[in-house]
């Protein structure tokens, strides 16, 4: 037996195992008894109470207009036409990587290519994988209503990240118990719903880590492995991934090429070389010499935008030339610092939105100020990741209610924001003012300016214009722009960014342009500048290659002798469900806190006056207080004080807290209670917290108790 097929052999055993130690499909026998009667029986209804739904996917579609309109409703676009052609044609299907602009129905395009890959691979559902939590949670609702158009039968959907059980839609779907009977056709089968079994079910959606995990050396990975080898994977968004998490990603690939499971790859923008390893890695892992692969002479350097790359049997096919129907021209302003104010008051003479997106949440809440103080604080509003849970979702709603597809737009309004508006809210601005970029995180900003049509917009606004903050023809970029992003790309960036970019033509071409090898362009007084750039960037990439070696899985083997003895075997431990998450990001260890106000000798929402310490028995507010998650500045888990914040913070929990340990909801969870003033002081740092502007802080003089 192969490797692969060991690896499913050991993780069906395990997951029989547990069912069948189940005592609610299987109650326990008397000691006395030695003989059972009808066993068959008994095994009979044992897997009826267990089996709750149907994970196959069966129809077939005739043609991509009659299955479209079918299925959403929609006459499909050239791209969503096309991929339904490719996936139908493809004689052995394996992975497809689907690059095209924002707002073309990639996700419709994906789902309808599930229903196909699902009769063709005979898979068993399908993991709909995604960046953040937010954008897990975005897509959640239209997975389920897909879903339940499906057809009659059960399906069963869960949703896995750190916060699921406090998304209202996930927790609103009908759980299944013993011989319940449930009148929706998407429900959630309850044995799936622990961390260990939650990949198992037919339908997943969750965050990208789920499917990084697969190539982390951690106990149980033979159940991941199983769960994965069932079903149709979908990747959303993969521009999002860093040189690290990609190392996961293409030793995940690997082993679903072993398995020879169906991969859809979404992007709105794609470096070629990254495109390339994708594929390469998928077909390696199906057993295949790439030597002997067969490839489009010019795949390499293609700049086809929109564009198809897909891999049948062993050959990798393109497809380009697909029509998109909108086209515009977008004019390309650089801004310097000082003329914000003035330029955004020409530019909104006559009314209109306009996005500000920049690199940090600091640099977000003082542009806030800076706005609001000129154009009045109902004029502004302030969008970023330092803001309690609820905050940030009750802003992300009322975001979605003035500027979004179909809505009534008011007469003025400036958003200023960080990545968290170009990664998931579906927003329309009629000018965008943004951060330096590179060139790929920039175009997805730009996705948020005159984005839907029709929409009526100012006289001096009806071309696209941006205005481009931060660029130096010294390159000595804004200091948090260059921790966050690095000077390499932002100078390739710079450099090659040009007055007009005409969308989509140019996305391609741009993009291989800032991640190829051309350095013509760079004026030789700078090349020191830029030599030293590129030597951090390559030096940083071949460091977090190397840092993820440390717990990665060992490539799939096809040998008849390569048993699984050792095939975990590592010198660090991968721990706990959350360190083996953090393993699969190189992020800085955060700390999130639950984050509740004083209120007379309790403590209340920050938008309420109402003690809530009296009613921490209730599990409704229990979950309520649960919701209100935030994250502490990196400042205070830096690894030479993450030690003492967290104790503090325990300290802290045990004196003023203790009635949380008793709860299901906030048991191990640490809570903080701002005082009257919004103020929280912590390991030597003054904590501050607002609705408008979200966590703020400062650190303490020698004075206040500083170090």
């Amino acid at each position: 037996i192969t490797q692969p097929g060991q690896v499913l052999l050991a993780g069906m055993l395990i997951m029989a195992d547990w069912i069948a130690s189940n005592e609610k499909y299987f109650p326990l026998i008397p000691t006395e008894i030695a003989l059972v009667d009808e066993m068959d029986k008994r095994k009979e209804i044992g897997w009826q109470k267990w089996y709750q739904t149907s994970p196959r996917i069966e129809e077939e579609h005739l043609d991509s207009i009659t299955g479209y309109k079918k299925r959403f409703d929609i006459t499909p676009r050239d791209l969503q036409a096309r991929f339904f052609e490719i996936v139908q044609e493809a004689a052995r299907p394996g992975i497809f990587i689907v690059e095209a602009p924002m707002g073309i129905g990639k996700t419709e395009a994906a789902l309808m290519g599930v229903e196909l890959l699902s009769t063709k691979a005979k898979a068993s559902g399908m993991f709909f994988g995604l960046p953040t939590q937010a954008t897990s949670d975005g897509i959640f609702d239209r997975i389920s209503a897909w879903l339940e158009n499906l057809d009659d039968e059960k399906k069963s959907l869960q949703l896995v990240h750190g916060k699921a059980a406090l998304n209202d839609s996930y927790a609103s779907l009908p759980r299944s118990n013993i011989y319940d009977e449930v009148d929706r056709s998407v429900m959630v089968n309850e044995w799936f719903a622990g961390r260990k079994t939650a990949i198992l079910d037919d339908f997943v959606v969750g965050t990208i880590d789920q499917f990084l995990m697969a190539a982390l050396k951690k106990k149980h990975l033979t159940l991941r492995h199983l769960g994965f080898s069932r079903k149709v994977i979908v990747i959303d968004e993969v521009h999002a991934y860093d040189a690290y998490m990609n190392q996961y990603l293409y030793r995940a690939l690997r082993w679903m090429g072993a398995y020879s499971v169906p991969v859809i790859i979404l992007s709105a923008t794609l470096p070629a070389r990254t495109r390339i390893e994708l594929i390469e890695n998928y077909m390696r892992g199906s057993g295949k010499k790439w030597r002997d692969v067969e490839r489009p002479a010019d795949w390499e350097t293609t700049q086809e935008y929109p564009l198809i790359t897909y891999s049948d049997g062993m050959t990798v096919r393109q497809s380009g030339s697909i029509g998109v129907a909108n086209h515009s021209q977008v004019s390309i302003l650089r801004l310097g610092e000082e003329e914000l104010i003035q330029t955004l008051d020409e530019q909104l003479s006559g009314g209109g939105i306009a996005g500000i997106v920049v690199n940090t949440v600091r640099r977000a809440q003082e542009i806030a100020k800076l706005c609001s103080s000129h154009f009045g604080a109902d004029l502004v509003e302030l969008l970023h990741s330092n803001f309690i849970a609820t905050d940030r979702i009750e802003k992300e709603t009322r975001l979605l209610q003035v500027i979004a597809k179909g809505v009534k737009r008011p007469y003025k309004r400036i958003i200023v924001g960080t990545q968290v508006i170009e990664q998931s809210l579906d927003i329309d601005f009629d000018l965008l003012v943004s951060d330096l970029a590179p060139m790929d995180l920039l175009i997805q900003r730009i996705g948020r300016l005159h984005r839907h049509s029709p929409v009526e917009r100012p006289e001096m606004l009806k071309g696209p214009k941006v205005f481009v903050l931060g660029t130096s023809v010294t390159f000595e970029f804004e200091p948090g722009s260059s921790v966050v992003y690095g000077d390499y790309l932002l100078i390739r960036t710079q450099l090659l960014l040009p007055e007009t970019i005409c969308l989509p033509e140019d996305i391609s071409p741009l993009v291989q342009a800032v991640y190829g090898d051309d350095e013509s362009f760079v004026d030789e007084d700078l090349s020191e500048r830029y030599d030293f750039a590129k030597q951090e960037h390559e030096g940083l990439v071949a460091r977090k290659k190397d840092k993820a070696q440390k717990h990665i899985l060992g490539n799939p083997s096809f040998s008849n002798n390569q048993s699984l003895i050792g095939w975990l075997k590592t010198k660090v431990s991968s721990g706990s469900e959350e360190k083996a998450l953090a393993q699969v990001r190189d992020t800085q260890e955060t700390i999130e806190v639950i984050a509740l106000k004083k209120h007379e000798d309790g403590y209340s929402f920050f938008d309420q006056q109402h003690d809530l310490s009296d009613e921490i028995h209730d599990p409704i507010v229990q979950k309520n207080i649960a919701r209100q998650t935030l994250r502490l500045p990196l400042q205070l888990s830096a690894h030479y004080n993450v030690d003492q914040t967290i104790e503090e913070l325990e300290k802290y929990n045990i004196k003023n807290l203790p009635a949380w340990q008793g709860s299901d909801w906030l048991r191990g969870s640490l809570g903080i209670i701002f005082d009257e003033k919004g103020e929280f002081t912590l390991n030597g740092f003054r904590l501050r917290y607002c609705q408008e502007q979200g966590l703020t802080y400062q650190k303490l003089t020698d004075d206040e108790g500083g170090d």
